[in-house]
């Protein structure tokens, strides 16, 4: 059948249509385009029959079958051009030429892909990208777990509820015990509080609380998010624990809560805090949170602490005082500027940060604020219940549980704790005996010089770290400072244990060894050779540094074993200089010492004990060569149970410090010290009544203004401190004529024999053990460095038999006593240990001190002639 001009073939062939299936908008688009077809008259007229229908199943013009696919006839129909753009949006090139192998159709692949709810992973996408959530979903996502949140959050607000605060504020005491876990050493009494109103607060004191603690308080809803990030994000950085905490959360976990570190108390405080705050009134819940909260000195409650810090009523106190008050909340343990005076400047600074935050809350006037002076609190009233050495013995455990984050302080006030000690009771009554018999026994408050002596004694186990007995003073009701664990007296000559031990293992600049019997210039006022050649010069005059020995002895050549012996300054400054005084410094740390310590200088004066460690940091250190090198911590607390269950507590920490062939030569040194024969005039030889093995050294300062022995066996390291102190300014006062004497107190005397009675009843039943020999030998290196002399060659030398009463050429005639030690203060090195300058002669004339002697924390003088006449030529005397 011929087509009329303008008409267009209608029918298509079946195989096109299966191969692409245009959308139907793209039919009914291509059928208003093309103008209608007029139907083949004596032909099927339904579609489905028709040649011109869609389905292209009937016969064509002619009566001739169009040809249905690939084979039916040698002339392939092109696709119309709608068909065409749809087979190539398709990606069919084959499907739009026609051709049958293009692949399936979509009607042979079955029904289209069902959407799924969540397309994952997706559909349609190949590679990584079918893994990679799109936008939608990621937002999804979001949504969907901050309403999981959220959904939580209420579940658990309506399913908290606020507890009966009476079920929580029962207090119990804590009991200590000695290291038999069954002697109770004491407890703590009842708890301080008083509560009070809130109209007996003045508002200064209620605003520096709100200032220092949570400016927001009146406007939150008492948790604060952005102060629990920022706790979190301290935290995770490896900060200190930060509770992030609220006014109304502190209240919530004083009133009903435990003081516990933990994310389900931490989560149960936050939900209750809100719960609080919508019930109670803001000045309920701040009054509530100033009569629970704990501000040290026993003290809970506003009420209690203005007593015990100022001794007064709250209504009483002041804006600056309040303020003080409202620091302590942050840190009680440590805030507290009597106890801990290396804290004041802190302190200070937190003290300004809540009258500031007055300030610019508009509470407190900028004129006022600029008026204020610090208010130092009074000094604290120590409890009945810990007379004699108890208080000090659990004070020393606190503070190494706070030290060591075992527990928080205001949980260990609230109580309950049995805290087995390391703490000897056999050992700790042999200390307290031990100073009455040999110190206490002699001394008559009529006389001055035997007013206000302090003693402190520390005695632990080498290897171990056990603190067995500590004693701290003779009452702490009547002097609540511990003596054994303060931190200003100075050292004096037991520091030179440190130069040998940086000899032996360091050698001298030169590379080559320094032994025991390596050879030094002990004559008293030589220059100071420094390791780059130079004389040792005082920094302010630019004068050599010409430091004498005891009584201006003159030694010549001498080893280094005796000079130990004799305690010579000149030999032990100059091994100083050769060994480098940073790496003596190094050692002495290594070997126990706090880096921190007051004038803890790198010259050769370190070697002379200027600085200032306790009496626990030397028997620590002493420790260290007692078990051959192996450096122990010192801990006080063996075993902690609350309600019966066990609290952790810190590892023994051990480590080897020092080669053992380097500790063993020291200890075979420092007893020759105590027993040196056949001379026998060591100055620690009223130790030899031990009968035993003890190595050990003396010590004293300048001005006589302290006298030390520290000593050790291989079973126990002990140290001793005695000095005089002015209870008012904290001056340090001479020892010279302590007992009635008209002496000096030197290390060798008092001190030693105090040590020798207490370590006598301390090693009862004990094994008597000897120290192990070295391994190898050091070599030898004669080091004198003796300058020509200027004047007449000395008189005495170093000697080889017994030493006669007086050595160095007396300018008056000479004292008929002897020093404490045997032999005249003149003959020895400091009969007690040597000093870190000149010491008395046995005139009792001081060759060089100086004018102020080292003092308590914060009193006047507390840090005077720390460095002798040497540094700055303050020699006046006095």
């Amino acid at each position: 059948m011929r087509l009329r001009p303008g008409e267009r073939r209608a029918t298509t062939r079946a195989s096109d249509l299966r191969v692409v299936r245009p959308r139907s908008s793209e039919r009914m688009s291509e059928h208003r385009r093309r103008s209608p077809q007029p139907r083949p008259e004596g032909r099927g007229g339904s579609h489905s029959g028709g040649a011109g229908g869609p389905g292209g199943g009937g016969t064509p013009p002619g009566g001739s079958s169009l040809p249905d696919g690939p084979g039916g006839g040698d002339e392939e129909r092109p696709l119309s051009r709608v068909e065409a753009r749809a087979a190539a949006r398709a990606g069919g090139r084959r499907a739009a030429n026609g051709g049958a192998a293009g692949g399936r159709s979509r009607s042979e692949a079955g029904p289209p892909r069902r959407k799924r709810f969540i397309d994952y992973p997706r559909y349609g996408k190949t590679g990584i990208r079918r893994w990679l959530p799109s936008i939608k979903q990621i937002l999804a996502m979001i949504l969907f777990f901050l309403a999981s949140l959220m959904g939580l959050a209420a579940l658990a607000y309506a399913m908290v509820k606020v507890p009966d605060p009476n079920a929580n504020t029962t207090y119990q005491s804590n009991i200590y015990y000695y290291s038999d876990g069954v002697t109770e050493i004491g407890r703590t009494g009842q708890v301080n509080r008083q509560n009070v109103t809130v109209d007996q607060i003045p508002k200064h004191v209620q605003k520096a609380v709100i200032a220092a603690e949570n400016r927001s308080f009146y406007s939150d809803s008492g948790v604060s998010p952005k102060g629990l990030l920022r706790a979190g994000v301290t935290m995770v950085k490896g900060g200190d624990t930060q509770g992030g905490s609220t006014i109304t959360q502190q209240y919530v976990k004083n009133t009903y809560l435990t003081q516990e570190r933990t994310f389900k108390r931490k989560f149960s405080e936050i939900f209750i805090a809100l719960k609080v705050d919508r019930q109670m009134r803001k000045d309920d819940i701040l009054v509530g949170y100033l009569n629970t909260a704990f501000y040290g000195r026993n003290a809970y409650g506003i009420q209690a602490a203005a007593q015990a810090y100022y001794g007064k009523n709250v209504g009483d106190l002041n804006v600056a005082e309040g303020a003080y008050l409202a620091t302590l909340l942050n840190a009680p343990g440590i805030y507290d500027v009597i106890e801990f005076p290396g804290q004041l400047e802190k302190v200070k600074g937190r003290w300004a940060y809540a009258l500031d935050g007055m300030v610019k809350e508009g509470w407190l006037t900028k004129a006022e604020r600029d008026t204020l002076q610090f208010p130092m609190p009074i000094k604290p009233k120590p409890a009945a219940n810990k007379a004699g050495q108890a208080g000090y013995l659990m004070k020393v455990t606190d503070q190494y549980l706070k030290a060591n984050n075992v527990i928080p302080d205001a949980e260990l006030a609230r109580g309950g704790f049995k805290i087995v000690t390391t703490f000897d009771k056999a050992k700790q009554d042999a200390a307290v005996a031990a100073v009455n018999d040999e110190l206490r026994a002699d001394l008559k408050p009529e006389r001055e010089s035997d007013r206000y002596v302090r003693t402190g004694l520390a005695s632990m186990v080498p290897g171990d770290g056990a603190v067995v007995a500590l004693y701290g003073g003779a009452d702490f009701v009547q002097q609540e400072f511990n003596d054994a664990v303060r931190r200003d007296v100075q050292a004096g000559s037991t520091f030179k244990l440190f130069t040998l031990a940086t000899a032996l293992r360091t050698g001298g600049a030169d590379g080559k060894p320094i032994g025991p019997d390596s050879m030094y210039n002990g004559d008293s006022k030589i220059p100071i050779k420094m390791r780059n050649g130079q004389n040792y010069k005082d920094p302010q005059t630019g004068k050599d540094v010409l430091t004498p020995n005891e009584g201006d002895t003159m030694y010549g050549n001498i080893s280094i074993t005796r000079a130990m012996e004799k305690s010579a300054n000149t030999v032990f400054l100059q091994l100083a200089a050769d060994v480098g005084p940073e790496n003596v410094k190094k050692a002495a740390i290594d070997a126990g010492l706090p880096p921190t310590l007051d004038d803890f200088v790198t010259t050769p004066l370190v070697t002379l004990g200027v600085t200032q460690p306790s009496a626990m940091d030397m028997a620590e250190a002493y420790a260290t060569f007692a078990a051959r090198g192996l450096h122990a911590e010192p801990y006080f607390v063996k075993d902690i149970t609350h309600d019966g269950s066990k609290v952790d507590l810190p590892k023994h920490k051990t480590e080897q410090i020092f080669d053992k062939n380097v500790a063993d030569t020291v200890n075979q040194v420092m007893r020759r010290v105590v027993d040196n024969p056949p001379l026998n005039d060591g100055t620690g030889r009223e130790a030899k009544a031990l009968n035993r093995p003890v190595a050990g050294k003396t010590g004293t300062t300048d001005s006589n203004l302290s006298a030390w022995f520290v000593g050790y066996t291989p079973n126990l390291a002990t140290s001793v401190a005695l000095f005089r102190e002015d209870p008012n300014t904290h001056r340090h006062l001479s020892l010279k004529g302590l007992g009635g004497g008209d002496e000096s107190v030197h290390g060798g005397g008092i001190p030693t024999k105090l040590w020798t009675a207490y370590m006598k009843s301390a090693l009862q039943g004990m094994p008597s053990t000897d120290f192990s020999l070295p391994g190898e030998k050091f070599d030898n290196k004669d080091r004198a460095t003796s300058p020509p002399p200027t004047t007449a060659p000395p008189t005495t030398r170093a000697p080889s038999t017994p030493p006669p009463t007086s050595s160095a050429p007396p300018t008056t005639p000479p004292a008929t006593t002897t020093a404490p030690g045997g032999g005249s203060h003149g003959s020895s090195g400091d009969p007690g240990g040597g000093g870190n300058t000149g010491k008395p002669t046995n005139t009792g004339k001081p060759t060089n001190t100086e004018s102020g002697g080292p003092g308590g924390p914060g009193g006047p003088g507390s840090r005077g002639g720390a460095n002798g006449f040497i540094i700055g030529g303050r020699s006046s005397g006095g």
